[in-house]
């Protein structure tokens, strides 16, 4: 697999045809009890699968959030403009997930900066899951320009913080992009209360707070400002915190 993907990237490249390469050379070795060179997949490939192929089901997702959660400190540095870790296709608006469920595949989808390849007849999505898929602020989040793939923060009894940095930045201090996921079972929305300074945003200049699925302006926030979320179950809430420049 190493001499083959290698191999084959290298003649993609030399039609002189900008393509974008897929590779399942990552899971394939893992499969076969081989650790792979990550130095070289991101070398040749554009985008590679590290884990089992999705299904159209909820706890196909949980076990993929789970996946880039449990091992994020060996596959997210890999990630970086060019060369991004792909935890496969979305499946909003087929038939295994609901409307909030949808909401969480899309937000962690795009902390983990991973490609957005619909699977969806778009001549029968429903209204609700196209607005998903339109959702050009989160969309945004994805495609950040730094290309940092986000990390899970926080896992405590079924609650869950994901965060990604993001632009623009303000000397040291970027932008973050954050999700509050609710994986209880226990069927009613639950309550995240958390200080900004414990998400890491720390510079004293604050942070604009928006809601990108709610559309909700919080205006400038402090370090020190505590955030109230109620997020449904299996649910998300995901806010942007743009730094500010001092005046």
């Amino acid at each position: 697999m190493d001499l083959g993907y290698s191999t084959f990237g290298k003649l993609l490249n030399s039609t002189g045809k900008p393509m974008v390469y897929s590779c399942s050379w990552p899971v394939y070795q893992i499969y076969a009890g081989i650790q792979p060179n990550f130095s070289a997949v991101k070398t040749y490939c554009n985008l590679w699968r590290n884990y089992d192929d999705i299904q159209d089901s909820w706890t196909s997702v949980e076990n993929i959030i789970d996946y880039y959660g449990n091992n994020q400190d060996l596959i997210a540095p890999n990630a970086g403009p060019g060369h991004w870790n792909d935890p496969d296709m979305l499946i909003i608006g087929n038939f295994g997930l609901s409307y909030e469920q949808a909401k969480t595949q899309f937000a962690i989808w795009s902390i983990l900066a991973a490609p957005l390849l619909m699977s969806v007849d778009l001549r029968t999505i429903r209204p609700q899951f196209k607005r998903i898929l339109q959702n050009r602020k989160i969309i945004a989040v994805d495609q950040d320009p730094l290309g940092i793939q986000g990390r899970r923060i926080y896992k405590h009894k079924g609650i869950e913080i994901w965060s990604k940095p993001i632009g623009p930045l303000y000397e040291n201090f970027y932008s973050y992009a954050i999700a509050f996921i609710n994986r209880r079972s226990d069927g009613t929305p639950s309550d995240i209360s958390v200080t900004l300074k414990e998400l890491g945003l720390i510079n004293f200049n604050g942070y604009r707070v928006e809601d990108l699925y709610e559309n909700v302006d919080y205006g400038v926030l402090y370090p020190n400002t505590k955030i109230k979320v109620k997020v449904n179950p299996s649910g998300v809430v995901m806010l942007k915190g743009e730094v500010q420049f001092p005046n």
